[in-house]
């Protein structure tokens, strides 16, 4: 008996493994106004947000008076 985690051989597949197509990819919620939502809070995103650190690390290594 082979371990598991391996696939059975083909002429064992199920049909969800050997034939059938793959889910929409819609899910299961009913929201309204959905993508209108979603694509305001991915307007707002900036490209490349700053991190909590930036700020610790640009005082850190600035240079300064008498260093």
């Amino acid at each position: 008996m082979p371990e598991g985690g391996e696939s059975p051989p083909p002429e064992r597949q199920t049909g969800a493994q050997l034939h059938d197509p793959p889910a929409s990819g819609q899910g299961t919620d009913n929201a309204q106004n959905k993508k209108e939502t979603l694509k305001s809070q991915l307007e707002n995103l900036s490209s490349n947000p700053e991190g909590p650190m930036n700020d610790t690390l640009k005082a850190r290594f600035s240079k300064k008076d008498g260093h």
